[in-house]
């Protein structure tokens, strides 16, 4: 039977079928086409249903990374900003306080000249 070609062959009342098989009416062919083409709808919703759903379950991860993105952005900005801020700062505070010690170096040279004076004029004259 599976080589067998689909046979369709209208009858008259009372003609002799040209071949064995199973006979319908026109009612019971439009039916057939009816469940037909009702079960092709049903697969049809079936699909877009299924399609409307992986494009909300897509649209929701997609929307999840975005935040995710968003948030890490944020996290990045505040760290930038607190570290901007920190090297202000530190910096403000190294030019507040410069360590600038000439007094001391004046100071310490001239003790060491009156020192080294001192000695020198010590030692010649003993």
């Amino acid at each position: 039977m599976a080589n067998e070609l689909p046979q369709i062959t209208p009858l008259e009342k009372n003609q002799k079928a040209p071949y064995s098989g199973i006979l319908y009416n026109p009612a019971a062919v439009a039916e057939s086409i009816a469940q037909r083409e009702a079960l092709i709808q049903q697969h049809q919703l079936n699909l877009d249903i299924l399609e409307e759903s992986l494009k909300a379950q897509c649209d929701l991860s997609l929307q999840n990374l975005q935040s995710d993105l968003s948030a890490c952005n944020d996290r990045y900005d505040q760290m930038v900003l607190i570290k901007d801020t920190q090297i202000k700062n530190l910096q403000d505070l190294a030019l507040e306080r410069p360590n600038d010690h000439s007094i001391w170096w004046l100071a310490g040279g001239i003790v060491l000249g009156v020192v080294a004076t001192v000695g020198i004029t010590y030692a010649v004259n003993k």
